[in-house]
């Protein structure tokens, strides 16, 4: 029987940023993921990484020339659903080749002397006195097993360590679908005048959509989201298309994928057991990505396992911090800003997009705030544009009552719940009563439609 200390599930951007970390710890790090190793990082091409978060999370650098760095931008607009009244927003971004930067990510956790095993699915956990004590994985029709003194689910979307667990283990085990989903499709375009080649992006919220730069200087992604389907995803395109004056183009390739959008489970931890990335639904609350902010819950997630195999047993008292920190350092600004673009965007019709925008409420400010990934530090220059829009649309009738009153009411529930996310229980003692209150306030905020 093979032995480790940290098993990972899931050989892609978290799992291999999670071996790395703890293999330069000195732990014997082995990460299994059930894809051969010239298919890993393949379920799309392209995703981005903002220029500050290379040097933070001490992750490569690529530059142009390098077969995992595809283009740089800075500039991020933000439009109205006619494209009119944009804002923008600066945040130096370098677009990345995903299949390549996971094999970057990969080597540098084999070089700091963590193991993999691809082709190797996972397939159930060992436990000892019911507690996980490791894995067992299938490769090539043989079944390993695995003892270790933690176990990562890194899987991604599949969730299959997290979703394998006993239901009376602590850990909330819901499987991904349905409407807790982010559907996504991108159509990488070829521009076809000169004059519309892009030099960076342009989000429209009311469709959930946006055109950015791809790998080709002569071409674009158009990508649409929706939190129902992929023929949803269709439909809104065509709605757009009807509104929105996009840049002559013709239609290369088609990708779909999806990402989770939903809260993450209430604690990340159990015993000898962390769920991180995907699989425990660690993506940004505006935009849906989720590499760099895994990376956040993963440095925390490493320190905390670091001290408490140090100290000889990785249970749920001695993770338990990893909740508290990580709620303090992101998780509460990230629910923040679920709880109030739902209510923002769920209320807001096609016109009160409109006037909003052309009001001058959204600021260049307030959008490099938003960029950051986290809760806007909000300032009277900030706030007192909206309150004035917000003030004159109501009285002239280009905003309804009804939805000035949904916006509050998405405002108080985000400052609720984000107040609850900073008052996480220190230790496993007040956990269930804090989960009660947090189901209240996420079934006050619904759900995007």
């Amino acid at each position: 029987m093979a032995v480790c200390d940290v098993a990972i599930i899931g050989g892609g951007t978290s799992g291999a940023y999670f071996a790395r970390e703890m293999a330069r710890r000195g732990y014997a790090v082995t990460v299994i993921d059930a894809l051969p190793r010239d298919k890993i990082g393949t379920k799309y091409d392209i995703f981005h990484i903002a220029e500050r978060d290379f040097a933070r999370f001490e992750i490569p650098r690529p530059v142009e020339g390098d077969p995992a760095w595809a283009f740089e931008f800075a500039k991020n607009r933000n439009a109205d659903p006619e494209n009119r009244s944009p804002v923008t927003a600066m945040n130096p971004t370098v677009g990345l080749h995903l299949r390549e930067y996971t094999l970057l990510l990969v080597e540098a956790a084999e070089k700091a002397g963590a193991k993999f095993v691809f082709d190797a699915s996972f397939d159930s956990f060992l436990f000892e006195d019911g507690k996980i004590s490791g894995l067992r994985y299938k490769r090539r029709g043989r079944r390993t097993s695995l003892n270790a003194r933690c176990v990562v689910d890194c899987s991604g979307i599949p969730a299959v360590g997290r979703t394998q667990l006993p239901p009376t283990y602590g850990m909330e085990t819901f499987p991904l679908g349905g409407d807790d989903m982010f559907y996504v499709t991108l159509r990488y375009v070829k521009l076809l005048d000169e004059k519309d080649y892009l030099d960076g992006s342009t989000f429209w919220a009311y469709y959930k959509s946006w055109i950015a730069p791809c790998a080709d200087p002569k071409g674009a992604i158009i990508g649409v989201g929706a939190v129902t389907s992929f023929e949803h995803c269709d439909e809104i395109y065509e709605d757009m298309c009807r509104h929105i004056d996009l840049p002559t183009h013709t239609v290369e390739r088609v990708e779909r994928g999806a990402t989770p959008y939903r809260r993450p489970p209430y604690t990340l931890v159990a015993d000898r057991f962390i769920a991180c990335g995907d699989a425990a639904c660690l993506t940004k609350s505006e935009s849906g990505e989720g590499v760099t902010s895994a990376m956040t819950q993963i440095r925390i997630a490493a320190d905390a396992l670091d001290r408490a195999l140090t100290l000889g047993d990785a249970s749920k008292e001695l993770l338990w911090n990893v909740n508290k920190r990580y709620n303090d350092a992101q998780g509460a600004d990230f629910a923040f800003l679920r709880a109030l673009l739902t209510g923002v965007i769920n209320a807001a019709t096609f016109d009160e997009f409109k006037y909003v925008f052309a009001s001058g409420a959204i600021t260049d400010g307030l959008m490099d705030a938003v960029s950051a990934g986290a809760e806007p530090k909000l300032t009277p220059a900030m706030v007192m544009p909206v309150l004035t829009a917000f003030l004159k649309g109501i009285a002239t009738g280009r905003l309804s009552r009804d939805t000035l009153k949904a916006a509050a009411r998405a405002l108080k529930n985000a400052l609720e719940i984000k107040a609850h996310y900073l008052d996480f229980p220190p230790t496993t003692a007040g956990y269930y009563a804090w989960v009660l209150k947090a189901d209240v306030l996420w079934h006050r905020v619904g759900k995007m439609r």
